[in-house]
């Protein structure tokens, strides 16, 4: 059974037994009430009655006439007939033995219908009773009455009090339907589905409240398919890179243990051997510095720039003398906060893709300076340069702009996704601006050192 279903038979239950529990109490009350003027009208007629008979024998009395059986049935006959016209029976017994009427006097009427009242007269006449009988059936039939409409009320205000809670109930839950289904769609995968209900009650809100859960849902899982390729493209590479210089690794190594082998050809098989070494070492260290930087929180201190600099400047100085690189600085900031090691390491892979991508003799820049309030580290070259595709994907692992020359230099291509996660980890930003044979500008933008 649906909730609009368990709603709308609760609520109709409920009120049907509350308006009939309602309109019994108020009959029942009615009743009792109509009950009561009639008897205390039926009472007060009655004293009357009994006060007209007493006055009436005391004049008998007063003449001096005897009180006979006669006497007193013609006295109680005169009132007899005037209230018999209005449904009121009288009786009156002289020591228990009946006076008026006799026995051909007015039919007595059901005793479930009338109002019987004894009293007995005052003294001297104590031995005599009047018994007061009113005759209440109008009373009953209107009950009866009251009983029947009430049950047609019933029958009609049910179906459609039936049919309104129908309606009301539909249009007040239809935002379930809407989130039901909702929620149905998003679980078969559509997380783009959104509840479409600007009300400001309750379900309003808490159609505002699915809908920025949806969003964030639809966010983590477009996070999560993203970091799945990444890491599937990021497998994929990696058995690439592993799986050439690998098998050429073994072929040198057979090489080596053949017994006809000239002096020259072990020479090269171990020079190969040996490069190919030091690039899958560079390869598993690139690595760990990426997982290391995912997993460990950063300190970040106050760096001054010029020891930085100059740290960047001792660690590449042979690679930059052996390619015929210089290496021009320029600075005009003290200092920047970060973590000086790190940022090193930034700037190193840089300069080594500069000097990879720059002819003999073509500077390479090394800059700090500051702009809008930030600081800013950028390492600039005059070299090949990159397409603009080339650029969008430079900071993805493993990619290489240029494959040919970059297993040349041992570069698999992880120096600039490990520039990016260092930049993540400052909680800095990465610019890249570069032109086809025009130079790249790569600029890490951070926090000056007195902000």
């Amino acid at each position: 059974m649906r909730f609009w279903h368990k709603v709308l038979l609760a609520v109709l239950t409920l009120f049907i037994f509350a308006l009939d529990l309602s309109v019994i109490m108020v009959m029942k009350k009615s009743w009792q009430l109509n009950m009561e003027s009639e008897t205390r009208r039926a009472s007060s007629e009655q004293l009357l009655v009994a006060n007209n008979i007493y006055e009436n024998l005391d004049s008998i009395r007063a003449r001096g006439s005897s009180l006979t059986p006669v006497l007193l049935a013609s006295v109680a006959e005169s009132y007899g007939d005037y209230y018999g016209e209005q449904g009121i029976r009288l009786e009156l017994r002289e020591n228990g033995r009946l006076v008026y009427p006799g026995s051909g006097g007015q039919a007595a009427q059901p005793e479930e219908h009338v109002i019987r009242l004894a009293m007995q007269l005052p003294a001297p006449y104590q031995q005599m009773e009047l018994i007061y009988q009113r005759d209440i059936s109008s009373l009953y039939s209107q009950q009866q009455e009251l009983n029947r409409f009430f049950v047609m009320i019933n029958w009609i205000v049910g179906p459609v009090l039936a049919l309104l809670l129908y309606l009301l109930i539909k249009k007040l839950t239809k935002p379930l339907k809407q989130l039901s289904e909702t929620s149905k769609t998003i679980a078969e995968g559509d997380y783009t589905n959104r509840v479409n209900l600007h009300s400001k009650d309750e379900f309003g809100e808490l159609a505002l409240h699915f809908n920025q859960m949806a969003a964030v849902v639809e966010q983590r899982i477009n996070d999560l398919s993203d970091m799945a390729e990444d890491k599937q493209r990021m497998v994929d590479n990696l058995a690439h890179e592993l799986r050439t210089p690998l098998t050429s690794m073994q072929g040198f190594a057979e090489l080596l243990t053949s017994a006809n082998i000239g002096q020259e050809d072990q020479m090269k098989a171990g020079r190969y051997i040996w490069s190919e070494t030091v690039r899958l070492k560079n390869l598993a260290f690139k690595l760990l510095d990426l997982s290391v930087l995912r997993h460990q929180p950063l300190e970040q201190t106050e760096v001054e720039v010029a020891g930085l600099f100059e740290t960047v400047l001792q660690t590449e100085r042979l690679n930059l003398a052996e390619n015929g690189i210089p290496l021009q600085t320029e600075i005009s900031i003290r200092a920047v906060r970060g973590d000086g090691d790190l940022l090193a390491t930034f700037l190193v892979n840089l300069i080594e893709n500069a000097i990879h991508a720059s002819a003999p003799g073509s500077p390479v820049r090394l800059l700090a300076y500051s702009q809008g309030g930030e600081a800013v580290l950028e390492v600039r070259d005059n070299g090949s340069g990159m397409t603009e595709e080339q650029s969008k994907r430079a900071f993805e692992p493993f990619y290489r702009a240029d494959p040919a020359r970059s297993r040349v230099y041992g570069n698999a291509g992880l120096g600039l996704a490990l520039c990016r996660q260092i930049a993540e980890a400052h909680q800095a930003r990465v610019e890249l601006a570069s032109e086809l044979g025009a130079g790249t500008s790569i600029r890490l933008i951070l926090q000056l050192y007195n902000n």
